[in-house]
């Protein structure tokens, strides 16, 4: 599964059941499966998969993604990921 294809999953479940704790489990599996790889590798992944011009994902897919991978990211992961969703809107 890649990364559009998994925001476009957890959106569609979320608006099925917004307070559901399945939700943040599926969440943290994605960000598990993620940790591994290095920065430039997350980046090239995001930037390949995430870009609006292409119409593979919406700005607000990138947000409602953001706000449900924040809780799992320290300060400064939060600050460097929303600084990407926004250098991917503008792409």
């Amino acid at each position: 599964m890649n990364i559009s294809d998994y925001i476009r999953k957890k959106n569609a479940e979320t608006e099925r059941a917004a307070n559901d704790v399945g939700n943040a489990n599926d969440v943290k599996e994605a960000l598990d499966k993620y940790s591994t790889y290095s920065e430039e590798q997350l980046m090239s992944e995001l930037f390949r998969l995430g870009s609006l011009s292409e119409g593979k994902i919406s700005a607000k897919e990138l947000d409602d993604f953001y706000l449900k991978a924040s809780p799992f990211l320290t300060p400064e992961q939060s600050a460097r990921m929303k600084d990407l969703i926004t250098q991917l809107k503008n792409s």
